[in-house]
């Protein structure tokens, strides 16, 4: 666009717009009108322009797209049929040497019984001939293991009727007496326990508790089968605890303080029934080992120490260690009825041994007759 002046005579000039199209002047509101109308005509012509080249743009694509599916459809196609005939020459290929494995498997089977059949009758002779002796061995050694097992099982049976035999009638079911220094032994290998002998001073065991070679507390027990109770039994041993500076004393005992029975506490010490003693070692052992790697203060330690003896004269603790007595009474029982069992076994085995021994020295016999005897020719005597 320019501006032209209508004249320069002295007289203010007038601005005038020319036309875009053919140059004429024009006043400034037609220009803009005229202005405005070939943008929107521009605008409109670049529209067209942008959505006539996105649709050949998406016209190309769609063409790109469908020639390579069209591709990847001929290229699958083309894997398929190789994949098979690769299979189908694999399989082939497996069947042959199958075929082929299983005709040499039949060969080496063939050949190998071939061989077994050459060695079978040399094998044959010498099991024969080593059946006599093998025979003796075997009865032999079945007698020395039979007696080896019924020397046993009648030393656990000559234990378990002294334990009967001492089952106090007032127990009440309860386990019989044991001999608590040899349980204890047997209970706690690693642990040492040391029984002190008849007139020395201190309790009847001492057990020092030991975890991963380390000694972690002490535990005396006393043992008495008086018929009545005195306290100066349960004085004694806490006499004996102070003097061997031990953790816990426990006194086992068949007879209690009045209204007491099977697990009590009195001054600090436990008294316990014979066949409590064991599980309540297992307790007091288990309580010590924690103690010690607790490291606790001797305040921390008496608190400890006062809730077990809570809960060792407890109802739960009684009947816990109820239920065990009454396992182990079963189990008492379950090992006399095994080793009647075991008694009749033995009886039946020796009666079969005795019938093999019979049947060999029959069969002997006869072939001994056979061999001895003289032979008759068949032309008879001259």
């Amino acid at each position: 666009m320019r501006r032209v002046p209508a004249a320069e005579n002295g007289r203010a000039a007038t601005m005038q717009e020319s036309c875009p199209w053919c140059g004429q002047p024009i006043p400034h509101e037609k220009f803009d009108e005229i202005t405005a109308r070939i943008r929107a005509t521009e605008r409109a012509r670049n529209r067209d322009l942008e959505q006539r080249l996105r649709e050949e743009q998406e016209a190309v694509l769609a063409s790109v797209d469908a020639a390579a599916a069209r591709e990847i459809g001929k290229a699958k196609k083309l894997f398929e049929a190789q994949a098979a005939e690769a299979r189908r020459k694999a399989d082939a290929a497996a069947k042959a040497a199958h075929k082929q494995l299983q005709v040499e498997a039949e060969q080496r089977l063939a050949e190998q019984r071939v061989h077994d059949n050459g060695i079978l009758k040399g094998r044959l002779r010498e099991q024969r001939d080593a059946l006599k002796k093998a025979t003796a061995e075997a009865i032999n050694a079945e007698k020395a293991r039979a007696f080896a097992e019924r020397q046993r099982l009648e030393a656990r049976l000559a234990q378990l009727q002294r334990q009967v035999a001492q089952k106090a009638a007032g127990e009440l079911g309860e386990g019989a007496e044991v001999n608590l220094y040899d349980e204890l032994r047997e209970e706690f290998p690693g642990d040492t326990i040391v029984q002190v002998k008849k007139g020395q001073p201190g309790a009847d065991i001492v057990h020092t508790v030991a975890e991963n070679g380390r000694a972690c507390g002490q535990i005396v027990y006393d043992s008495k089968s008086r018929g009545a109770w005195r306290n100066s039994y349960v004085s004694r041993l806490l006499e004996d605890k102070i003097a061997a500076k031990a953790d816990h004393a426990v006194l086992v005992t068949h007879v209690f303080p009045a209204g007491r029975a099977q697990l009590s506490l009195q001054d600090g010490v436990i008294i316990a029934n014979p066949a409590r003693a064991v599980a309540l070692a297992h307790l007091i052992r288990k309580h010590v080992v924690q103690l010690a790697t607790l490291r606790l203060t001797d305040e921390a330690r008496a608190e400890h120490t006062a809730q077990l003896y809570d809960f060792i004269t407890s109802d739960r603790c009684r009947v816990l260690l109820d239920q065990i007595g009454t396992v182990s009474d079963k189990l008492l029982d379950l090992d006399v009825k095994e080793h009647r069992a075991h008694t009749a076994t033995w009886k039946q085995r020796g009666q079969l041994i005795r019938e093999i021994q019979q049947a060999r020295g029959t069969l002997i016999t006869e072939i001994d007759l056979i061999v001895t005897s003289p032979s008759v020719s068949s032309g008879g005597a001259t």
